[in-house]
């Protein structure tokens, strides 16, 4: 699966790149982790941002739970990579349901407008 990066280089572009995202409404400050959506800051809770720009930041790439957690979360105590589900559900709900596709059988994948 060529499509799937390694956790390292996920770490390198999250350090090299500060510069806000634009995708139509919604708007991602790395720098400040804030998100807008048209127009309306939309509070996430610090992991929530963390997945949100994980996948942002590789639209269209496919991300298996595992891979997320190992990126985002795998000094946390909070929650194991199963529960990386319930924050993409909450990240739906908040952010509109076509924003993170489910690629049934190998993960999610960021899907702007």
């Amino acid at each position: 699966m060529t499509a799937l990066a390694s956790v390292a280089d996920f770490s390198t572009v999250a350090a090299s790149a500060d510069a806000p995202l634009l995708f139509g409404s919604l708007q991602i400050d790395p720098q400040r982790r804030l998100v807008w959506q048209a127009g309306q800051m939309v509070d996430l809770t610090p992991m929530e941002f963390d997945i949100l720009l994980l996948l942002a930041r590789r639209p269209g790439q496919v991300f298996t739970a595992r891979q997320i957690y190992e990126a985002v979360a795998a000094d946390s105590f909070d929650a194991g990579w199963t529960g990386i589900s319930s924050m993409v559900y909450k990240l739906r709900r908040k952010l509109g349901s076509d924003i993170i596709e489910t690629v049934r059988g190998h993960g999610y994948r960021f899907t702007p407008e």
